[in-house]
C-alpha cells in the first residue's frame, strides 16, 4: 500500500496536519496584524462616525431639503423683491439726498409756518423752494415710507447678506449637490473605500471566537 501512495504522489497524513497547522498560524498572523493596523483603526472610526444617527440625519438633511424652503433662500427672496421695488428705492436714493436734509431741518424752523402764507413764499426764494418739494412727487414718496419699516427691512437684509457667514450658507445651500461639498461626504467616500478593501473584507469576515480557538491551536502546536 505504501508503494501506491508514492506512487500516485499522495502525501502523508503527519505532512497533511502539518501543512494545516501552517495554514492556521497565517490566518491567525493576518487577522492579528490586520486587527492592529492603521487602516482598521481608521475604518472602524469611520465606520462610527457615519452609521451615527448624527451622521445619518445630516446626510438627510442635506441631501432632501428644497432649497426654496430654507431661511436662506426666504432672506435673498425677500431681499430680491424689495430691491426690485422701484419705489422704494428711489425713496432711499431721497432718503440721502441734500433736497431732503434742507427741507428737514427747515421744517423744524418757525419759518415753517410761512408756506402757508402764499405772498411770503412768492416774495422768497427760500421759502418757493421748499414749497415746491414738500409738494413734489419724491416728498410724497419720502412720506410713504420713512414710517414703512420698508427701508430698515431693506438695509437690514442687505447688511446680512454682505456676510461672509450669510455668503457661505448661500453657496452652500442653493447648490443642488451641496452634499458633496462637505466633509461628512469625504469620510463617506474613504469609509467606502476602506471597506472595499480585500484586508477589511478579510478580517470582518472572521468570527473572532474561532480566531481566538485556532490562536490556542497553533501556540499548543508550537
Amino acid at each position: 500500500m505504501n508503494w501506491l501512495k508514492k506512487l500516485f504522489g499522495l502525501i502523508h497524513p503527519p505532512k497533511v496536519k502539518e501543512l494545516r497547522h501552517m495554514e492556521d498560524s497565517e490566518l491567525v498572523e493576518r487577522y492579528r496584524e490586520i486587527e492592529h493596523s492603521a487602516v482598521l483603526k481608521e475604518y472602524l472610526e469611520l465606520k462610527k462616525i457615519v452609521e451615527s444617527d448624527e451622521f445619518v440625519q445630516k446626510k438627510y438633511n442635506w441631501t432632501t431639503t428644497d432649497y426654496r424652503m430654507t431661511p436662506t433662500h426666504e432672506t435673498a427672496a425677500r431681499y430680491k423683491e424689495l430691491l426690485n421695488n422701484s419705489d422704494l428705492q428711489s425713496y432711499l436714493e431721497i432718503e440721502g439726498s441734500k433736497r431732503l436734509n434742507d427741507f428737514l431741518r427747515f421744517k423744524a424752523t418757525d419759518d415753517y409756518a410761512k408756506l402757508q402764507d402764499s405772498k411770503a413764499v412768492k416774495e422768497s426764494a427760500v421759502l418757493k423752494r421748499m414749497y415746491d418739494f414738500e409738494h413734489s412727487d419724491d416728498y410724497q414718496l419720502y412720506l410713504m415710507f420713512v414710517n414703512s419699516g420698508l427701508p430698515d427691512e431693506f438695509k437690514t437684509l442687505m447688511a446680512k447678506m454682505a456676510t461672509p457667514e450669510f455668503k457661505q450658507e448661500y453657496a452652500f445651500w442653493s447648490n443642488p449637490n451641496r452634499w458633496k461639498t462637505t466633509d461628512e461626504y469625504q469620510q463617506e467616500v474613504r469609509y467606502k473605500q476602506l471597506a472595499k478593501r480585500a484586508d477589511i473584507q478579510f478580517y470582518l469576515k472572521q468570527d473572532p471566537e474561532e480566531i481566538a480557538r485556532l490562536e490556542e491551536k497553533v501556540k499548543a502546536k508550537s
